[in-house]
């Protein structure tokens, strides 16, 4: 690759975060060979956001071949439906889990810190603290790691930059916290990286901004392309299922410009066109102009880099038009229920994630079965079946992860953050339950120094089929850095 497209890439990349952070919240980026501090700060909130609560096609006369694939795929969803709800939770969880009793409280505890805004205006990850939260306590019912409990901390950063970055200095002084699991410094995501990467305080399962993508922030470890990869996504997403002119309607920043032209690059390589975007400014009321001005610009389907309430809104003012465009956005804009109620558009969308819908098959992923039993568990609202969303699933996926790193590449028994970081860097191949790929988690997936912490380029994609009120996750996945390099085709993960 060369030099110079290396060093757009980056730039890129910053724009993206904030896109995601678009798509997450209400903060969107997209590429330049500078990236501003602030535009920086945005990419982390765009992705986990995106992740979280928030966001991050063929032309029409081929939505009816997509429909039929789809159809097959329904036809198994709704058989997996019928057997989930038939499913021995305890059996299932015996079968792809372990069940070693309650953790031995007179052994030296793992103390991990989870850090995220809990509930602010822009941004409000409250249910992956609290997926956290049951995530520690049911895993310690399972015997823990190696009989030894897990303390969880957790760190309001309140959406105050010099608040999370107290939030990191706090976990790097706490000897007893060993790891840092899919934190979200979406505000202060430069001052983490400052503070955590001199301590060596593994940062593992994360959603990962601009920042803490770079091949050199080495206390990285996360799952995927968060934030980032979901936007670049969208466009794939559109272009994987056919549809040739592409448009996006997007949150209002100055740095739009820079990602729409990643954009059309990576739709040219499919022959497709991108045939324009519009900006939704804050306050906006009347959602129905965009679908109109998207209408008159041609678009087939409008990738959606907003925050979740925008999102929803330009959905239902969609719905209300029963426009025939598709649109694409990130899983982090809805779950099933926010889906179900739509009517016209219901089956014109298109969601991605790193992890598969959490209600998608559990013929095909009996591991969504414990996430959702497990989640839901507490009662709280944002964890049911209905309105779960990937952040708080990959709370579930990180502790899980986390277990199985220290189990199978270290020594239980030795509690320091050294031995944490030496299994977690000698760990290959990580079984994620079908969940993702096998997963190396110190293994870039790409040589591009901008994505040198991704061991994971892979996305979901799924749509909503009516005939079983439930979401179908296409067959194949979508290889992000592929995709933004201009490669369309490529092998599925083993």
């Amino acid at each position: 690759m060369s030099k110079k497209f290396s060093t757009k890439l980056i730039g890129l990349l910053a724009a993206t975060a904030l896109v995601a952070a678009a798509c997450s919240s209400d903060d969107d980026t997209s590429s330049d060979d500078t990236q501003p501090a602030d535009t920086t700060q945005a990419t982390d909130a765009a992705d986990d956001m995106d992740e979280s609560e928030d966001t991050d096609a063929a032309a029409v006369e081929n939505t009816d071949a997509t429909e039929d694939t789809d159809d097959a795929d329904d036809m198994d969803e709704s058989e997996d439906t019928d057997a989930a709800e038939d499913t021995d939770d305890s059996a299932l969880a015996a079968e792809l889990l372990w069940d070693n009793g309650d953790c031995d409280t007179s052994l030296t505890p793992y103390g991990i810190n989870i850090t995220a805004p809990f509930e602010t205006p822009k941004l409000s990850l409250i249910d992956q603290v609290s997926a956290m939260e049951v995530s520690v306590d049911i895993f310690n019912a399972r015997g823990g790691i190696g009989g030894h409990c897990m303390a969880l901390t957790t760190c309001d950063d309140g959406g105050d930059p010099n608040v999370s970055l107290d939030c990191a200095r706090e976990a790097v002084d706490d000897a007893t916290i060993m790891a840092v699991l899919n934190d979200t410094p979406a505000f202060n995501p430069q001052g983490w990286v400052d503070v955590t990467l001199p301590a060596d305080l593994a940062r593992f399962g994360l959603s990962p901004g601009q920042e803490t993508m770079a091949a050199e922030v080495t206390d990285s470890y996360p799952f995927s392309g968060g934030g980032t990869g979901t936007t670049f996504v969208m466009s794939a997403a559109c272009t994987k299922h056919g549809f040739k002119k592409i448009g996006m309607i997007n949150v209002d920043t100055p740095t739009i410009d820079r990602l729409i032209s990643v954009v059309e690059g990576m739709v040219g390589a499919y022959d497709a066109e991108f045939v324009g975007n519009i900006t939704v400014p804050a306050g906006t009321t009347d959602f129905q102009q965009f679908i109109i001005t998207m209408e008159d610009l041609g678009a087939e389907c409008v990738m959606m880099p907003l925050g979740e309430n925008e999102a929803l809104q330009v959905l239902q003012a969609a719905d209300q038009l029963d426009t025939d465009m598709w649109f694409s956005t990130s899983s982090g804009s809805t779950g099933l229920d926010g889906i179900k109620a739509l009517s016209s558009v219901q089956e014109q969308i298109l969601l991605n994630g790193a992890l598969p819908a959490a209600t998608g098959s559990t013929e095909r992923w009996p591991a969504l079965q414990l996430i959702v039993d497990d989640l839901s568990s507490t009662g709280d609202p944002q964890l049911q079946y209905g309105t779960l969303k990937e952040s708080p699933m990959r709370s579930w996926v990180a502790v899980y992860a986390f277990v199985r790193t220290i189990e199978d590449f270290g020594d239980p028994d030795d509690v320091s953050r050294d031995a944490v970081n030496a299994a977690i860097r000698a760990a290959t191949d990580i079984d994620m339950l079908g969940l993702t790929p096998k997963w190396t988690p110190n293994t870039p997936s790409s040589e591009i120094e901008s994505f040198g912490r991704i061991s994971n380029p892979w996305f979901f994609v799924w749509t909503y089929d009516a005939a079983i009120e439930n979401f179908v996750v296409d067959e194949d996945q979508i290889d992000m850095i592929s995709e933004v390099l201009g490669q369309i085709d490529y092998p599925q993960p083993a």
